[in-house]
């Protein structure tokens, strides 16, 4: 019987600094629901490692830069 279990990779933010432009809108975005220095699971890697899809404070996953975390 084979196993669909893999073991969890856990990235720590450090960065929050935002990398989302929307046009038209003033403030740029993309890492509200980042906490600096927290430890967040990694689901996917994206974009070629550009990317990681991660669980934040929502409690949803979002891509977020591969760049604003380090793997602990």
């Amino acid at each position: 019987m084979a196993t669909t279990w893999q073991p969890t990779t856990l990235v720590q933010c450090i960065s929050v600094e935002p990398w989302l432009l929307i046009p038209g809108d003033d403030e740029p975005g993309g890492c509200h629901d980042l906490t600096l220095g927290k430890i967040y699971e990694l689901v996917g890697v994206e974009a070629d490692g550009a990317f990681y899809r991660i669980i934040d404070d929502s409690d949803d996953d979002y891509l977020y830069p591969a760049s604003h975390f380090r793997e602990v």
